[in-house]
């Protein structure tokens, strides 16, 4: 479990209970890690660890009940200790596990908790490319039925979401957090359904007895040519593919960038052709090629693996470009035959071309054929792109502040509260103080415990609060002077209580809406300044905006049937 905590001095994941001497920080629960044509992969442990008298990092894989898996007991993965963070793996066949970490002193005895991290496993991990009958077009979808089948969810956060299909930015995109492949789930960085693809995982399962994960660039309405002249730089004018921010190609460099060097990759499957009818069969050639080649060069790996479909089926085939597709997979290195997906006809086609439910598991079939044909062999002759070890986690700081919270009292003074679950070096806390969010004073000092791995709650009570919104931050002190700030919290004023407001205002993080007659919130959104939404939520007062730029926006949400808008300032 991972706990979101809107505090501008922590950084790492919260899988340790307060007691803890150990934290990880990577791998995340659903973690699939590429396994090798041998069938075995190194997965990546990272993390930090507090205390002089930790002297190695332990790790053991733990198999699950019911699911494939040969158990790795406790091993060291590190031992050189220094600067309270560590990094190592342990080397498994396909499967999937529980891992557990622990700490141990010099006597080999075990230092605080065991952290585990759940689902964590070695399989197969693939990159979908095409159009809509790679993405989704009309037709029944469900999701898939075994656990193992894993995708990362573009869907899970909205705003996150369209501010990704404005800007094509990696930045933009959800973490790598894998989860269950399910039937409103969409499959990172492009696809917005799941379309077929549980289908095809659920059988490869079955087959391998393997996790699976799911990255997809297909993109609805486009065709090699659109992919190439955006991977090259080359202008060209589209009802709606945004040339000007590198789509569709910028969805396979973001997934080469930002997901694949953790994960690893078997293979690209490649799903063109039927889009393609303004070129020539030496045109498709020539556009999948450097397709092609510009991901090899940007993965830095000439040995990526394409599995190229045979398909351009719209109420038959159009030879010409059947044969390109064959001349790839007869004549390009790396390159493999995918599934042939002029086999389904009319009968698994809606309209002559795209996949009715029929034919949507006919290609889950083929791709699966394709993908566990012994004559192809992609699973032993493919040199599979392995995830490298991810960088280390940030040194742990020396007061973990779990929360900070503020309340007006009955007699006007602002009281505010703040819990610690482990600090090292804590001297105090500074209190500061402002009006504008902006220009912080200090107003007080509370005594820090100094080391500490219990929860500590501490208390500041401010007797002149401003007449009306008054922010507060903590500035924490060590005993050498290192000093970090907490992030801003907001207390209105009993005048401000009475009418509808977003706060705080200027604000970094976290934005809360109360109204005038205590009704509750519906339709909260953000918006810029042209009213485009940005983030948006059907329910609750509060919504992070930190993932915004700095800038003017525009807060709408309905109060009790009345419809309020509000500008704020993001800093």
């Amino acid at each position: 479990m991972r706990v979101k905590l809107y505090l501008s001095f922590i950084f790492l994941l919260a899988y340790p209970t307060v007691r803890a001497q150990v934290s990880v920080s990577f791998p995340p629960a659903r973690m699939v890690y590429q396994r090798d044509p041998a069938g075995h992969a190194n997965v990546f442990v990272t993390g930090t660890y507090f205390g002089n008298q930790v002297t190695r990092i332990e790790a053991r894989l733990n198999t699950r009940g019911g699911e494939p898996g040969n158990a790795i007991n406790w091993t060291t993965i590190a031992s050189s200790l220094s600067n309270g963070t560590y990094g190592g793996f342990l080397n498994s066949t396909g499967g999937r596990f529980d891992l557990e970490v622990r700490a141990m002193n010099a006597g080999n005895q075990q230092v605080g908790d065991v952290i585990t991290v759940e689902k964590v496993g070695v399989g197969e991990v693939f990159l979908i490319v095409g159009h809509s009958n790679a993405a989704a077009a009309e037709g029944a979808m469900t999701g898939a039925a075994s656990d193992l089948v894993n995708s990362i969810n573009p869907m899970s956060n909205p705003g996150q979401r369209n501010l990704y299909l404005q800007t094509g930015s990696p930045d933009d995109l959800p973490p790598l957090e894998p989860t269950h492949l399910c039937q409103s789930c969409g499959i990172a960085p492009m696809a917005d359904q799941p379309w077929f693809w549980p289908k095809l995982g659920d059988s490869l399962v079955k087959a391998l007895n393997v996790p699976i994960l799911f990255y997809s660039a297909a993109f609805g309405g486009s065709n090699m040519g659109h992919f190439y002249k955006a991977a090259y730089d080359i202008p060209f004018s589209h009802g709606f593919i945004k040339y000007n921010i590198r789509m569709p190609y910028v969805n396979i460099r973001n997934t080469l960038n930002k997901y694949v060097p953790r994960t690893g990759l078997r293979a690209v499957l490649s799903a063109h052709g039927i889009n393609d009818g303004d070129t020539t069969g030496a045109g498709f050639y020539f556009r999948s090629l450097k397709v092609m080649e510009k991901s090899r060069n940007e993965a830095n790996y000439q040995e990526l693996a394409w599995m190229v479909a045979t398909s351009c089926y719209n109420d038959g085939v159009k030879p010409e470009i059947t044969n390109a597709q064959n001349d790839l997979i007869n004549t390009v290195p790396n390159t493999f035959r995918g599934a042939d997906l002029n086999a389904i006809g009319n009968e698994g086609r809606y309209d002559k071309l795209h996949f009715n439910e029929q034919g949507q598991r006919m290609a889950a079939g083929l791709w699966r054929d394709a993908i566990i044909n012994p004559s192809v062999n992609i699973l032993g002759n493919a040199k599979s792109l392995m995830a490298s070890a991810p960088p280390l986690p940030p040194p742990p700081l020396p007061v973990t502040l779990v929360s900070f919270n503020g309340k007006k009292t009955l007699n006007g003074f602002n009281e505010l509260e703040w819990v610690t679950s482990s600090e090292t070096s804590n001297d105090y806390f500074e209190i500061q103080k402002s009006i504008d969010a902006v220009r912080f004073a200090p107003v007080g000092i509370v005594k820090g415990v100094g080391d500490s791995k219990e929860e500590n709650r501490y208390h500041f009570t401010d007797e002149s609060p401003a007449p009306r919104t008054t922010y507060y931050r903590l500035n924490q002190v060590d005993f050498d002077g290192t000093a970090t700030l907490s992030r801003i919290i907001a207390i209105k004023s009993d005048s401000e209580e009475s009418a509808s407001s977003v706060y705080p205002n200027p604000t970094q993080h976290v934005i809360e809406v109360s109204t005038s007659n205590g009704s509750a919130v519906s339709r909260l959104k953000v918006m810029d300044l042209n009213g485009k939404i940005l983030l948006e939520q059907s329910q609750g007062n509060e919504l992070d905006v930190s993932g915004l730029n700095r800038g003017e926006y525009i807060v709408e949400f309905n109060a009790g049937g009345e419809l309020v808008r509000k500008k704020i300032s993001k800093l």
